[in-house]
């Protein structure tokens, strides 16, 4: 709990007597793996309370509780770690009480100094000190500076005109920010991290970089800051445009709502969950780093150091995180950064320098990024925080790539089997400009029984790896991005254009290289031939999954693109049709094999590509044409899969999915069943088939409702799958994909978006041409694969959050929204909901509305009865029961606070009378 402050008293710094605990010697956390008196693991900090961290049990049991900063000893969420348990619920109070006091806590306002009259007159002295000193900055800007600025909507500016945006802070290591991005779409981005975020060429040198104590230096701030503060006052304000906005999927705009206070300021941690038994936890500590994955880096904003001054100026600045599990920073005070304070809501890039004040890391700032709330500034700061590489590719890149137009040289087709006469064609997503598979299918034959009939189809992947060759500059700086990142609005490539959109895409008409497997399959979905092999391709026609569904449905395709070739409509058809056929066997045969679906969905804008802004939003809908596609990627996967590692055992790039542990799936399973859901949780396919009982597919709100809470549920115990060298890991039981219940399973068909796939590509040309891999290091593939697992997270988080970034805004602009929620879990004064027609979690707070509640708990299982006061005279109060899978009205309106995007959920009184 945070210490009360009285009305007249000013805060008082933290309790500085503790330390953290000195890293164990590097020999000792050696021989405390060996003996096993010390595990390692992942550390996951609780977003929602930063002083509960939990690392998974070596025996996978319950994970184990890593409670209070002190026990975390420095390490961030995702750090590879070395802990030590503890006994039984050895609870870490004094740290606890420590940190609550400091502002680092989420629970304390933001405004850290009671307002007192004392207070007030030194914030006025300080503000007029600062200003000062700000006045006397601003008279030495080069007056030539703002007819230099750039504003939102102004033409892009040339190569020799345009400006670089500044560094706040120089010699930041392992950052270079001062490089401006066009991506391939025009949008224009600040400056970007180095693509050397991680540095796989020399990992003990970026590790001793990340780990040692930086020296002390005074906080050099460039020049211009000042100006470019300024600046960034006089970009356009994008919300006063008038935006129409069309909401899909029964999720209604309600024009010219007034707003609505709700209560999104209640303190989430002070609930507690009422689902939780409270039971001994393990505890345990932290004693070593094994490797820092976090990159020390926050996204925040600037305010004045809460806890008094030693002159006219302060000596200190606080810099509060937007993550709430990064600490609060304190940067040292420059004149240069007065401008700071004095603009208040602007975003900054800044990092943990030295961390030996337990509540205040030492911290510098990096980079002004620009004003909170408005959509570019936020997306750049997502791409920072989550060290994304989004800068243009080095010129050395494309001195070894192909120029435009290019042709495949004659001596390359020679060595290749030519495809180029069967109807083949790539089925994606409508807006799809990297198309990296194609497939083709045709009925060849009965069998000799007369009865059972045979099929020649096949695969077809972009060769990739003929371009992007081991060793290269682009080869480093594909590794390191490791996959491309899809946002809303643009898409930050792994390679570059020429490639992804050009050479490497198969695109109708144009000759490609691919490689490609081709197969000979029955009626059963059983694999009678099968051919690997480097191909020529030249695909009729690109076809949105809109098209192929058209072909399923018996409809006419609408608005069907050009054919290149030879081709009918009639043939494309009949070859669609033979796919799906196809992929019904190859399914059905893998459900049979206990392949398990857990379908969550995921948020989908419709856009203004002009402006490329959303005008609306659904769930993206999985349809049967999706389906087709997906049968066939996979079996090309799990075939490859088992080509590379009979070959290379010890090599073999491997897509590994563990099963989540048995108890805590029999937990979630018991707990279900008291309130009548009853889940096999068995295996895998008794998992799946109690999915499909309980509404898995279906479209009405309830069963929908009900399968998206269980989905949720489910997916909370199960393991992140990741890829995996074959030779590190040694054990073929720990190769099996759980969720497809296969023993071998990589990624092959996405080379020109996933580092992995290309790695595949260059061990299945070496399986097919029977070369020795022996320059290849097992500790070299671990490493890169290590960091495509990292990067794969990484990208799937800023996507997620991306896309709630944007629903905030059209959320903004429309006023309110109506959707429907069904309840996930009940707290007492709020409950997590699913907001059905969306995909997302998020809590509803109920404190502040016009009711009366009581929270009762039966079994484990929380219950909210509410009673709504009347709404006008006379009338009889509404009584409502909240519990879990409870269908909610929610009203969707924009975060009380103007400069943050995010919104609210307002629970909308019920239509009824009981």
């Amino acid at each position: 709990m945070a210490k009360s402050i009285g009305k007249n008293s000013t805060p008082q710094r933290p309790n500085r007597s503790k330390t953290f605990e000195n890293y164990w010697d590097q020999k000792d956390v050696e021989e405390g793996l060996r003996n096993e008196s010390l595990f390692e693991g992942v550390l996951r900090i609780n977003p929602k309370n930063y002083k509960e961290a939990y690392i998974s049990a070596p025996d996978g049991t319950e994970d184990f509780l890593i409670e209070g900063i002190l026990h975390r000893n420095r390490a961030l969420n995702g750090d590879i770690v070395v802990c030590e348990m503890l006994p039984t619920q050895t609870a870490n109070k004094e740290c606890e009480k420590s940190f609550a006091e400091s502002p680092s806590s989420p629970n304390i306002q933001q405004n850290e100094q009671p307002i007192t009259p004392k207070n007030l007159a030194a914030a006025s002295e300080l503000k007029e000190n600062i200003s000062k000193v700000t006045e006397k900055e601003v008279q030495c800007v080069d007056a030539d500076l703002a007819a230099s600025r750039e504003v939102r909507g102004a033409k892009t500016l040339g190569p020799k005109n345009r400006k670089k945006p500044k560094k706040l802070m120089e010699n930041v290591s392992n950052l270079n920010l001062g490089a401006e991005l066009q991506d391939k779409s025009g949008l224009k981005t600040p400056s970007t991290m180095a693509e050397n975020v991680t540095n796989l060429d020399n990992p003990a040198e970026e590790q001793r970089k990340r780990t040692r104590r930086p020296r002390k230096k005074k906080n050099v701030i460039v020049e211009n800051l000042t100006a470019q503060l300024s600046a960034s006052c006089t970009i356009e304000d994008s919300l006063t445009k008038t935006t129409t906005v069309q909401v899909e999927t029964l999720s209604v705009v309600l024009q010219n709502k007034s707003h609505i206070n709700t209560a999104g300021t209640i303190d989430e941690n002070s609930q507690q969950n009422p689902n939780i038994v409270n039971t001994p936890r393990k505890i345990a500590k932290v004693v070593f780093i094994k490797e820092l994955k976090h990159s020390r880096c926050a996204i925040g904003s600037l305010r004045q150091w809460p806890y008094g001054q030693s002159g006219p100026l302060p000596s200190w600045i606080l810099f509060a995180p937007k993550d709430h599990r990064i600490p609060r920073l304190k940067i040292p005070f420059a004149p240069e950064l007065a401008s700071c304070l004095l603009q208040p809501n602007m975003l900054y890039l800044a990092r943990i320098d030295s961390w030996e004040d337990v509540n205040h890391p030492l911290g510098s700032l990096c980079y002004f990024i620009g004003k909170s709330g408005d959509i570019e500034a936020e997306t750049i700061a997502l791409l920072l925080e989550h060290e994304v590489d989004y800068g243009d590719f080095p010129q050395e890149v494309f001195d070894d790539l192909p120029s435009l137009p290019w042709s495949i040289p004659t001596e390359e087709i020679k060595k290749r089997r030519d495809f180029r006469e069967q109807c083949i064609f790539t089925i994606d997503p409508a807006d799809a400009r990297d198309l990296d598979d194609a497939v083709s299918g045709r009925f060849l034959k009965m069998a000799d029984d007369g009865i059972t009939r045979l099929y020649r189809v096949s695969v077809h992947i972009a060769d990739v790896s003929f371009f992007v060759q081991d060793n290269t500059v682009l080869d480093g700086i594909a590794s390191r991005r490791a996959t491309s990142t899809y946002l809303v609005d643009r898409v930050i490539p792994m390679l570059p254009s020429v490639l992804c959109e050009h050479v490497c895409s198969l695109n109708p008409g144009e000759d490609r290289l691919a490689f490609s497997v081709e197969w000979i399959v029955n009626d059963k979905g059983e694999i009678l031939e099968e051919w690997f092999g480097r191909s020529i391709i030249r695909s009729c026609v690109k076809l949105s999954y809109d098209h192929a569904q058209a072909v399923i449905e018996d409809r006419e395709i609408v608005n069907c693109p050009e054919i290149k070739g030879p081709y009918s409509v009639a043939e494309i058809r009949e070859t669609i049709l033979v796919l799906q056929e196809l992929a019904g066997y190859l399914r059905k045969k893998r459900v049979d094999q206990g392949a398990l679906r857990i379908d969550l969905p995921r948020l989908a804008f419709s856009m203004d590509w002009e402006t490329r802004t959303p005008i609306g939003f659904r769930v993206y809908e999985l349809k049967e044409s999706n389906r087709l596609i997906e049968e066939f990627m996979l079996l090309a996967n799990m075939r490859v899969a088992e080509k590379i590692y009979g070959v290379f055992p010890a090599l073999a790039v491997l897509r590994s999915h563990p099963p989540p542990p048995g108890h805590k799936l029999e937990q979630l399973a018991d707990t279900l069943q008291t309130i009548g859901i009853h889940l096999d949780v068995t295996s895998s396919a008794t998992l799946q088939e109690s999915l499909l009982r309980y509404g898995q597919g279906s479209s009405d709100p309830i069963s929908m409702g009900r399968n998206l809470v269980i989905s949720n549920l489910l997916a909370k115990p199960m393991k992140c799958a990741s890829y995996i060298c074959s030779g590190v890991v040694k054990k073929e039981e720990k190769f099996r994909h759980y969720a497809l219940s296969v023993p071998f399973y990589t990624h092959f068909t996405s080379p020109i978006r996933r580092y992995p796939d290309i790695l595949v590509h260059r061990l299945l040309d070496a399986a097919l041409e029977q070369e020795s891999l022996d320059h290849w290091e097992q500790s070299v593939v671990k490493r890169l694969l290590d960091n495509c697992n990292s990067r794969k997270l990484a990208a799937k988080a800023l996507q997620e959050t991306h896309s709630e970034l944007h629903l905030a805004n059209l959320i903004r602009k429309s006023g309110s929204i109506e959707v429907k929620g069904i309840v996930l879990a009940v707290l007492d004064h709020s409950v997590d909901v699913v907001l059905i027609y969306l995909g997302i979690i998020r809590r509803l707070y109920i404190e502040k509305l016009p009711l009366k509640m009581t929270h009762e708990k039966y079994n484990g299982i929380g219950k909210l009865t509410l009673v709504w006061d009347p709404e006008s005279p006379g009338s009889q109060p509404t009584h409502q029961v909240i519990s879990v899978f409870s269908l909610l009205e929610i009203l969707l309106v924009p975060h009380a606070e103007n400069d943050k995007l995010d919104f609210t959920l307002v629970l909308q009184r019920p239509n009824y009378v009981q």
